[in-house]
């Protein structure tokens, strides 16, 4: 049977049972007894199951039941594993993973013996590729190119990372068409080259922005140094970049971020116009398999409350998180790392505000056919499949059970934290700021 043909029938199978719930208009609080050939029906016989399995509770095990009958393929639960995760560290709304691994904080969650192997990526395909051969159980990039992973991959979307208030993305202008003011208003960038990493995040803010401004620059697939390079020998006049890029292109003197996701309007004000307005925004995903999903609630647990730390490190001691960032990317000076944090919200949750803005992106990337596999026929059902984060809550539930803080405390997208997060950020702020290494311990609630 092809991979295609696989993904397509799981699909089916794990839609089926979950929107079953979801139409009741449920929490769906279990799948126990819905999909065919379950070793084990009703409540009882998940009991037995789940003690025979220890350590976790019923309520994991009814979650796992989505997917379909446990293999053992990946050992009994409490028994050590390899994980291999694949993450972004040079992009700010993944970086609960960078704290998360040069922290060691997930070893402190998983079973003794197991190991952890992270895979550092410059780009989200490469992730989505060694998901799909199974090489990766974890993977972190951008609502956008994590909803194609969705649709190609057998894989959900298990939490959110974090987002930001409009910051991140940004349309950048070479330094010397800059100076001379050509650039005054959107409808001078119209019929003009200017690059954009095709699939991104900044590839949606850039149809998002066409769009709303009636225009059509030469988009050309362009990301990175490459982006870099097009503009230095003017073959561009700038395009679509995020942070740390723009302010360090900024101080090299390449160009000048003209605008940002703060000064233009979302996805879903086309796409999803019922949602409450706001500026444009980029939520990180943490997505994984199937097949873990399947056998090893345990360690999707496991890895969710680590996440869960290292978004409360994040969130209530960022100079630290910064000390942590910046050894794993130690091309990217401290200050300006500590600058990109201010500029994101940490939390997890798939809040209804998450859910209708993945609604708004899923049905601008199947409008421009970027998602058109069979799981993704219906963007809106889609979703409501693909994004689950009933094992978060689960998480959650346990941390707080035992007096630790949570991403639950945080207001929910699209809101920011505090009234400066609304504000262009400026780093003379964190220049002269200094990064050390001190103890840590989970904050209490």
């Amino acid at each position: 049977m092809s991979e295609k043909k696989k993904i397509e029938e799981t699909s089916n199978v794990t839609r089926r049972a979950f929107l079953k719930y979801s139409a009741m208009g449920m929490v769906i609080p279990t799948v126990i007894g819905v999909l065919p050939n379950m070793p084990i029906m009703g409540e009882v016989g998940w009991k037995a199951y789940a003690q025979s399995q220890s350590k976790i509770s019923n309520e994991w095990w009814q979650v796992a039941s989505k997917y379909g009958k446990p293999t053992g393929k990946f050992g009994e639960v409490g028994s050590p594993v390899t994980l291999t995760i694949g993450y972004q560290p040079l992009v700010p709304p993944y970086w609960t993973s960078v704290v998360n691994k040069q922290a060691g904080l997930i070893e402190s969650y998983l079973p003794k013996g197991s190991k952890v192997v992270w895979f550092r990526s410059l780009t989200g395909p490469l992730i989505n590729n060694n998901m799909l051969a199974g090489k990766n159980q974890f993977g972190f990039m951008a609502e956008t190119p994590g909803l194609r992973s969705g649709d190609t991959v057998p894989c959900d979307m298990v939490a959110c990372v974090g987002y930001d208030v409009g910051e991140i993305g940004s349309v950048f202008i070479r330094s010397d068409l800059f100076k001379e003011g050509k650039f005054k208003e959107p409808k001078d960038l119209d019929g003009q080259p200017m690059g954009v990493p095709f699939g991104s995040f900044l590839h949606r803010q850039a149809v998002t922005f066409n769009y709303e401004n009636n225009i059509k620059p030469k988009l050309l697939d362009l990301a990175g140094d490459i982006a870099l390079s097009n503009m230095e020998s003017k073959n561009t006049i700038g395009g679509w970049s995020n942070e740390p890029y723009s302010i360090l292109w900024e101080k090299r003197g390449v160009g000048q971020t003209w605008l940002t996701g703060q000064d233009m309007p979302c996805t879903c004000n086309k796409y999803d116009p019922q949602s409450p307005k706001h500026t444009f925004r980029v939520v990180g995903v943490l997505l994984s398999i199937f097949e873990w999903l399947r056998d090893r609630p345990d360690i999707i647990g496991a890895f969710l409350k680590a996440e869960e730390e290292a978004r409360d490190m994040l969130h209530n001691n960022p100079d630290l998180a910064t000390y942590y960032i910046s050894t794993d990317i130690s091309d990217i000076p401290a200050p300006v790392i500590r600058y990109c944090l201010d500029m994101m919200v940490w939390d997890g949750r798939i809040t209804p505000g998450i859910r209708n803005h993945l609604k708004g992106v899923a049905r601008m990337w199947k409008d421009v056919k970027i998602l058109r596999e069979d799981r993704s026929a219906d963007p809106d059902k889609f979703i409501d499949e693909w994004a689950d984060d009933r094992y978060l809550r689960l998480a959650i539930k346990e941390l707080k059970a035992n007096g630790q803080w949570t991403s639950d405390k945080l207001p929910g997208f699209p809101k920011e934290v505090r009234p400066d997060q609304l504000k262009r950020h400026s780093l003379k702020t964190y220049e002269n700021m200094k990064f050390e290494k001190k103890p840590w311990k989970p904050t209490r609630a």
